[in-house]
């Protein structure tokens, strides 16, 4: 079974375990308007805090890093000086880290089923061995290769590719993909109109 699979099993058991309960409760509350789920809130929160992390959204970015460890002028690198240059093809993933969910976060209200979410968030950088690689290294004629700057290029290729997530707007695509297969989801159990609400994140 695949992890996508399990986690849709786990949200649907969850889903009717809100649903079992929001029913039960709406069916003793003579009070209009908003009703809050109380008995067995403690156990919906708890299980869905065990969903972890919610995976909604991965950009896939390829960047050219230039790493130099002299640049003291053209005589200093002719004559002591390391380049390189490093494709980096890396992925970024956002999502949801359920963990953050509080008891306050799950309510009822006019018998619709409301779920505020936390941020949207980065939760995984990686860069792909398999095809991130040294396309070009230089040294000078006295100089040695520095074993740390392959390293350090790497370490700069995965800050670029989270920045180049961010500004395409990875963040606001998990928030919408999440709600979207949690409102569906939901929906294809019975419970119509669900309200999704998802805080903004930032990079």
């Amino acid at each position: 079974m695949t992890m996508r699979s399990t986690l849709f099993i786990s949200l649907a058991t969850l889903a009717l375990g809100v649903g079992v309960t929001a029913w039960a409760f709406a069916g003793r509350s003579t009070a209009a308007g908003k009703t809050r789920i109380d008995a067995g809130q403690a156990a919906i929160v708890t299980e869905m805090r065990s969903l972890g992390r919610l995976e909604s959204s991965s950009f896939t970015i390829e960047k050219i890093i230039e790493a130099d460890k002299n640049q003291a002028g053209r005589l200093s690198d002719f004559l002591f000086g390391d380049k390189l240059l490093l494709i980096a093809h890396g992925e970024v993933v956002a999502g949801i880290d359920m963990s953050g969910l509080a008891a306050s976060d799950i309510s009822t209200i006019d018998g619709k089923l409301h779920l505020r979410l936390p941020a949207t968030q980065i939760l995984n950088v990686s860069l792909d061995d398999g095809m991130t690689r040294v396309y070009d290294r230089t040294q000078g004629l006295f100089s040695r290769a520095d074993k740390d700057l392959e390293t350090e290029a790497r370490q700069a290729a995965v800050r670029s590719i989270r920045e180049a997530a961010c500004d395409s707007g990875i963040l606001k695509a998990a928030s919408e993909n999440a709600a979207k297969q949690i409102k569906a989801m939901l929906a294809g159990l019975g419970f119509e109109g669900a309200v999704i609400e998802i805080a903004q994140g930032s990079c």
